[in-house]
Formats: structure tokens, C-alpha cells, sequence
């Protein structure tokens, strides 16, 4: 009875973190992010690829649709797969 009172009391700061599937441009490189938000998501893609510009665009890999909101972030499914695009980089088939 305690921890349920306490989960209900005290909910997590954060929202879990879900997992997201991210490619650079060539497709050449993938990694496995576990995000709760579009911010840390970002954040956490300029880390794991070594991105120091610190200017990427966000695209969905199938199709490259531009991922800049967060409720458009929000509304992915889990294991989404992204593709980051630095400066003068274009989505490709």
C-alpha cells in the first residue's frame, strides 16, 4: 500500500524516457537514444555524434519529414528512426 501511495503522491519530475532509433546523413552511422523530449533528444544526438556546429535538423528517415515541434515529437510511436542533418546535408531516399 506504501509505494502506491508514494507513485501517486510523488510522480516522476521527468517523463520516462522513450527509445529512438538516429542515422547521420550517409546513413553510415546508427545509434539507439532513449528520450523523453525533443530538447533531450537533441541533446543527446549533438553527444552521441560528435556534433560541435550545434545546428542539425531533425528528419524522419523514411520520408524526411522535418521533427521541430514538440507535440509533432510527441506524437511518434516509440522506436521512431530519425536521421540528423547538419549544415548543407539533404534527405535522401
Amino acid at each position: 500500500v506504501g509505494v502506491v501511495t508514494k507513485q501517486t503522491l510523488f510522480p516522476p519530475l521527468m517523463p520516462a524516457g522513450r527509445p529512438f532509433r538516429v542515422s547521420n546523413a550517409s546513413r553510415s552511422s546508427r545509434k539507439g537514444i532513449v528520450a523523453s523530449s525533443l530538447q533531450e533528444l537533441i541533446s543527446k544526438i549533438l553527444d552521441a555524434f560528435v556534433i560541435s556546429a550545434g545546428i542539425i535538423t531533425l528528419v524522419l528517415e523514411e520520408d524526411g519529414t522535418v521533427v521541430e515541434t514538440e507535440e509533432f515529437f510527441k506524437s511518434l510511436d516509440d522506436n521512431t528512426h530519425f536521421m540528423v542533418l547538419e549544415k548543407g546535408q539533404k534527405w535522401t531516399p
